[in-house]
């Protein structure tokens, strides 16, 4: 905690977060394996992408700079994962996103749990 948050805060912060991060998982509930990759056009990507980038979000922005190091559990994640953040690095294009076949959906949800768990 610091000078500028309460604990209630920080609890209803933690409360909103683990909320839309569920609500994301039932939302996938339904998909099957095959579903997470598919990217229906260039300007949209898959939902394993997604997944994964919301994930590396939070590593990169919020747990990195509170001092919290996961050993960036795949050192490619930032280039696959980045979505716009030029200063962080280079990334794959957005229309190439759907041709990722690694990481497996597994290993994004493992990615994700991890995250979820630090946060």
């Amino acid at each position: 905690m610091n000078a500028t948050g309460s604990p209630t805060a920080f609890s209803t912060l933690a409360a909103c977060y683990q909320q839309v991060r569920g609500t994301t998982m039932s939302l996938c509930a339904p998909l099957e394996v095959e579903d997470y990759v598919v990217q229906s056009m260039p300007e949209a990507s898959p939902v394993k992408w997604h997944l994964a980038h919301t994930s590396w979000f939070f590593e990169t922005f919020v747990l990195k700079p509170a001092g919290v190091d996961l050993e960036a559990i795949q050192s490619q994640y930032g280039y696959l994962f980045n979505s716009y953040y030029n200063a962080i690095g280079e990334r794959i294009a957005r229309p190439d996103r759907g041709l990722l076949s690694r990481p497996t959906v597994a290993e994004v949800c493992r990615f994700r749990a991890a995250i979820d768990d630090a946060m």
